[in-house]
């Protein structure tokens, strides 16, 4: 098992746990809500079959759907909220990798996402702190196989992570960012089938 998946598998657990807490309080919510509508649906009903029995018995039913509804919507605000701090902790365990790992992935991202041409690369100005010996060579050599004339930039780049690809006036986010949100909708539905 690679680093990357201990970490995963870590957050996985870790989010389980959260998203049993986050479930736990929204069904607590739920109970609570469903217990007023039900005490505040006894109160109407009182009151209006002194009316009329079927007057109250409507809005009775309208109350229950209320309750539903809103448990509806508390459960599938907990769901999203731990599906988010999922993909937050994998791009801090991203992050976080060992720079030899990190740097690797890097570079790995940069070659799937480079197109022949000419181009400058650059890292935010925490990554070029910790870039390994070699690191802009290695890149430079890995994307003129794939037809890219690179260039690495000492400027830093306004990216979260990861390597940023000029071409003029064209350019390619190759960060961990990036691609989390490109495959978001992947990634939260692989990640709900896990914790739920």
């Amino acid at each position: 098992m690679s680093g990357l998946d201990k970490i995963i598998e870590k957050i996985t657990g870790d989010c389980e746990n959260i998203c049993s807490g986050i479930l736990a309080d929204a069904r607590k919510q739920c109970e609570k809500i469903a217990s007023e509508a039900e005490e505040k649906g006894r109160e109407i009903s009182a009151e209006i079959e002194k009316k009329a029995a079927s007057e109250g018995e409507s809005i009775i039913s309208m109350a229950k759907s209320v309750a539903v509804q809103s448990e509806r919507q508390t459960i599938l605000k907990a769901k999203v909220e731990a599906v988010g701090e999922t993909l937050d902790k994998l791009l801090e365990a991203l992050r976080a990798l060992p720079a030899e790992e990190y740097f690797g992935a890097v570079l790995s991202l940069a070659e799937r996402n480079c197109m022949p041409g000419k181009c400058t690369a650059s890292l935010n100005s925490a990554d070029a702190a910790r870039m390994p010996s070699g690191f802009p060579e290695k890149l430079t050599a890995a994307l003129a196989e794939k037809g890219a004339q690179c260039t690495f930039s000492s400027e830093p780049s306004d990216i979260g992570s990861g390597v940023f690809l000029d071409y003029g006036n064209i350019g390619i986010d190759c960060s961990f960012e990036a691609v989390i949100e490109e495959n978001s909708d992947i990634y939260k539905e692989k990640i709900s089938k896990i914790i739920f």
